[in-house]
């Protein structure tokens, strides 16, 4: 089988196992880029990473014994009531059904009016193929294609029994003789420990209106992860190597149209010798 060309030229093809390696990693270096900013991801026919809220009584008074070793925003956080995040993973129903011996506990305890898992999880959004095809060098409908051959795969292998081990970088999914295991990782799990930051997340509309209309798409996408996740050569530096090396071409393809044998027959000149 050829190698797949790459929307960039200055890139190099793949072959279709690497280019599928390529688009596994840059799916879940996404999702770890939106659950570090506390935003749910949900993915098609797999299952969603979010968070689950919690939240604690206020605090009817504050300890003075320990007031005067306390920054002003602790103790605002031991008055006002607190808000703990636990990260969790829902399995998609498809998956789940063959999941015989998974216990399916409700991960989000929610109204029953909210049947969407966008509803149910914390600021939720879908698996984007854009950015993903963008840090790939290829088009968005072969993204789209290598994540449903993915996880089609993965249903097809629990279906027939078989035990898989999906290591994403911050979440390990174990699906062991038909029962679902996960484990996030401990950047994951103590950035939730954090409640000051983690209140301050949860406040939505922070952002200044002038900075949400003057910062471009382009910067927006230098400053994630996935801008740098695979190193790219330098176009122009690629583009002048390959008119240099067109340019060899149209040479050699001159130098052929003077061979004796050719078209151009070099003039002979006969020299009198003397004995």
């Amino acid at each position: 089988m050829s190698p797949n060309e790459r929307s960039n030229s200055s890139v190099k093809p793949l072959e279709t196992k690497s280019q599928l390696l390529v688009i596994y990693h840059a799916t879940f270096s996404y999702i770890k880029e939106q659950m570090s900013n506390y935003i749910g991801v949900n993915i098609k026919n797999f299952g969603t990473f979010t968070y689950e809220v919690k939240q604690t009584l206020p605090k009817l008074g504050i300890n003075y014994k320990k007031a005067n070793t306390k920054t002003f925003d602790e103790l605002l956080l031991e008055k006002k009531s607190l808000h703990k995040l636990r990260p969790c993973f829902i399995v998609d129903p498809k998956i789940a059904s063959i999941l015989t011996r998974f216990n399916n506990k409700e991960e989000l305890t929610k109204p029953a009016s909210q049947s969407s898992i966008y509803q149910k999880g914390f600021k939720m959004t879908y698996c984007n193929p854009i950015p993903i095809a963008a840090a790939c060098s290829v088009d968005r409908g072969v993204v789209e294609d290598g994540l449903r051959a993915i996880f089609t795969a993965v249903y097809d292998l629990i279906a027939i029994g078989q035990n898989i081990l999906l290591k994403t970088g911050f979440c390990n999914i174990r699906f062991f003789d038909r029962n679902l295991k996960y484990s996030f990782s401990p950047e994951i799990s103590d950035m939730t420990h954090d409640l000051t930051r983690t209140e301050k997340k949860l406040i939505r509309g922070t952002t200044p209106l002038n900075k949400i209309w003057t910062t471009s798409t382009l910067t927006k996408w230098k400053n994630s992860c996935l801008s740098g996740l695979l190193e790219k050569p330098d176009s122009s530096i690629v583009k002048t190597v390959d008119n240099k090396s067109q340019m060899l071409k149209i040479m050699s393809l001159d130098l052929n149209s003077t061979y004796s044998g050719g078209f151009f027959k070099p003039k002979t000149r006969y020299f009198k010798t003397e004995y």
